[in-house]
């Protein structure tokens, strides 16, 4: 069988591939925000919380948010309305919804966080 070529990769595409355990990261201090990916106008990222930890309230205007909760639990607070969330669970809102969370259980929380475009430059780097 040989390949066509919609299945040969050019040498201008790009693939990159990131272990979420090489980026995983835990402080006592606060929250981590690891940036896994930039392109196109948008940003992937993972945030770890420790037990209590919290993201305070924001938006990311002009952008959709898609999150998934890789690890643990916690509650999701969207406009005001707070969500229970799990391991697994898969969240989309759009960028004009107030958005928080706070790691609720007993366990380190890590939520992976696509944006598909990026809001601000601060919204692309690591903390």
């Amino acid at each position: 069988m040989n390949a066509s070529t919609d299945d040969i990769i050019e040498e201008d595409d790009y693939m990159s591939i990131t272990s979420l355990q090489e980026v995983k990261t835990f402080s006592e201090d606060r929250f981590t925000k690891r940036v896994l990916f930039q392109q196109g106008g948008g940003v992937t990222f993972v945030l770890h919380f420790l037990p209590g930890q919290q993201l305070p309230v924001h938006k990311h205007p002009g952008t959709d948010v898609i999150l998934l909760v890789v690890e643990g639990t916690g509650t999701l607070i969207l406009d005001g309305k707070e969500q229970a969330v799990k391991q697994e669970d898969v969240i989309h809102c759009g960028g004009e919804v107030e958005f928080a969370f706070h790691n609720t259980g007993d366990q380190e929380v890590r939520l992976f966080v696509v944006l598909n475009k990026v809001p601000a430059a601060s919204y692309a780097k690591d903390i």
